[in-house]
């Protein structure tokens, strides 16, 4: 019989998809718990292996702090039970001065150990946010180089930065929880012990504030998400509104008042939504915070007549009405905790998205390239990622060791596009690139690149010293060899002129960014620095990257006769879509929207009258006079 009232009861439930809707939130509160005591974990084990003494001596403090104060408030109540004359002792005197010295000697241990807790504090944060800063310092610099084509990404990097103190707060907060949990569970039998009813009132207080506390840091965390992008415009308006580099145009443009205003409206934008949800929880809770009150007002009158009974003694009324205000500070304490746990998950959730990213490009290669003698790219095509069209098509050519080759073409052709697949910052969509025979994945990342030596037209030169820039580039392990090579790799890029003009030489700083004597270069002179910066990296294959966009025609004709000597016996590629510098190359390759349309010397180029020489005629035009 009660199988069947059970089984009529489950049908229409079941049709109605409560009992669905009870197994999913079931699932729900499971899959959060699990995430929730994995990411505790995660906290922990890095806390611990930052500090174990820290991070020991902290959790302690955390579970014995609540003792103190109920030990104390044991202690007070047969204090004021004394002086009232409701507890007699043998000698009253000496029973009293025991009790105070418990009171004084619990002070001062509590003091000693909160200023204790409070250095340790002070100094496992540092370490912390010393090692989780470093920790997103190396994911950025490893991630692949796609991910900074990405908006998301960047969005994702900025809060994962400002959110990184979450790490320490789930770990204290969930400490937090457990002393609350400890206190909560004393406080609330010892109040049970008078009446069973004040516990159950302040609990039944205390949870509508919870709740609805609980509901508004999600959605003021969600917004925070929401208008990460926008903070990261306020951020860029702020970064350029004080750098140098941006000074004269803004200045010309007489666009102050536009930046300004253009930070408002952002600001304005955000500011909006932001106020409209912390104005409701500010009038919401501040309603509901009159609960508990309410409920502790009520309390303390039913026990002041029980001591005017005689049920009750005056420590009784100390002890029970300090015991609901205490408890009613530890379910706040605990839900705040509980929130901010909750608050924090999802930005760790944040932080460790970013922590975790999955490179495309795998470093599964066991060769170690030595030397680069042959380079060869098979049909070879790519785009990047989220783009329509590709960048190039079928790419197919070759390139032996000793070649200096020039690849020439409009801007938007390709030519950056195939400096970044020959150094694996990406890998094709289609075909294969081979060096020395072998596939370009078959060998190590780290011996890969390291063969080549690059300038990139977008280089800028490190506010640090001149030697730092440097030895970014290459570590020699003579200090000796490195400043020769350093000196030597300035003169060939006609730029030992900069370090002549340094007091210190080549520990001078470069910009004004740190230090009031340093060197603040000119646009030509960064790109020049850049280069002596690739031409000092040993290299086997050195690739420059529209090398001198930004010289002036003297430095530009330097430059070029010293790689004549420098590039001896090296594979040397240049890109430029300046046709004046290609009289170095041995080999043009000229490619047109990501294909190659003509690949030959200069002069079988010119001979043939198609691309190059369009080209050529556009260029020599600028310096014939009509």
């Amino acid at each position: 019989m009660t199988f069947l009232l059970v089984t009529s009861a489950y049908q229409p439930l079941a049709k109605l998809g409560t009992v669905d809707k009870m197994q999913n939130t079931i699932n729900r509160l499971v899959r959060n718990l699990l995430e929730f005591f994995s990411a505790l974990k995660w906290c922990i084990v890095l806390s611990w292996n930052t500090s174990k003494f820290y991070t020991a001596s902290r959790i302690i403090a955390e579970i014995l702090t609540p003792a103190f104060s109920i030990i104390s408030a044991f202690i007070g109540k047969n204090v004021i039970n004394i002086l009232a004359g409701q507890m007699e002792y043998y000698n009253r005197n000496n029973a009293l001065l025991l009790l105070l010295g418990l009171l004084l000697t619990i002070a001062v241990v509590r003091g000693l150990a909160q200023k204790m807790v409070q250095y340790f504090r002070a100094m496992h944060d540092d370490m912390m946010d010393a090692s989780i800063s470093s920790s997103i310092i190396e994911n950025a610099l490893n991630a692949d180089l796609e991910y900074f084509d990405m908006p998301a990404y960047y969005d994702k990097l900025k809060s994962s930065s400002r959110d990184s103190y979450a790490i320490n707060q789930i770990v204290w907060n969930s400490t937090s929880v457990v002393s609350s949990l400890i206190s909560f569970i004393v406080t609330y039998t010892m109040l049970s012990q008078m009446r069973v009813l004040y516990g159950v009132l302040i609990v039944l207080s205390a949870i509508p504030y919870s709740a609805v506390a609980a509901k508004f840091t999600k959605i003021l965390y969600g917004l925070s998400l929401e208008q990460t992008n926008g903070q990261r415009r306020m951020g860029y308006i702020q970064t350029i509104a004080t750098e140098r580099l941006y000074a004269q145009d803004f200045r010309l443009f007489d666009a102050c008042s536009k930046l300004k205003s253009r930070y408002v409206r952002i600001w304005k934008e955000l500011f909006t939504p932001r106020r409209i949800a912390a104005r409701k929880r500010t009038v919401l809770l501040s309603l509901l915070e009159c609960l508990p009150e309410l409920c502790i007002a009520l309390i303390g009158i039913d026990i002041a007549f029980s001591v005017i009974s005689g049920s009750m003694t005056v420590g009784d009324y100390s002890l029970f009405v300090g015991l609901t205000a205490q408890l009613l500070g530890i379910i706040t304490m605990l839900s705040v905790s509980i929130m901010q746990i909750y608050d924090n998950r999802m930005k760790l959730d944040n932080f460790r998205t970013v922590q975790n990213i999955c490179n495309r490009i795998e470093d599964k290669g066991t060769n170690k390239l030595n030397v680069i003698q042959s380079i060869e790219l098979r049909n070879v095509s790519f785009a990047y990622p989220e783009a329509k069209e590709k960048t190039l098509y079928g790419i197919s050519c070759s390139m032996n060791r000793g070649e200096r080759i020039a690849i020439v073409g409009l801007n938007g052709s390709g030519k950056s596009t195939l400096i970044k697949l020959l150094l694996r910052f990406y890998d094709p969509d289609e075909g294969e690139i081979h060096i020395n025979g072998l596939n370009i994945k078959e060998y190590t990342l780290a011996s890969l690149r390291k063969n080549f030596s690059v300038y990139f037209q977008e280089t800028r030169s490190l506010s640090f010293s001149i030697r730092e820039n440097f030895s970014v580039a290459d570590d020699y392990c003579n200090d000796d060899d490195m400043e020769n090579a350093a000196l030597s790799a300035l003169s060939s890029a006609s730029c030992l002129d900069i370090i002549e003009k340094c007091k210190e030489g080549l520990d001078s700083n470069i910009t004004k960014l740190f230090s009031d004597d340093g060197v603040e270069l000119s646009f030509g002179q960064q790109q020049k620095l850049a280069l002596a910066r690739a031409l000092f990296r040993r290299h086997t294959a050195l690739i420059l990257d529209e090398p001198s966009s930004s010289m002036d025609p003297k430095s530009e004709h330097d430059v070029f006769e010293a790689l004549k000597s420098l590039t001896e016996g090296k594979l040397t590629i240049f890109t430029s879509h300046r046709l004046s510098n290609v009289l170095l190359a041995d080999r043009i390759i000229v490619l047109e929207n990501g294909r190659i349309v003509e690949d030959g010397t200069q002069n079988e180029l010119l001979c043939n009258q198609k691309r190059y020489a369009e080209l050529f005629k556009y260029q020599q035009k600028m310096y014939l006079t009509s």
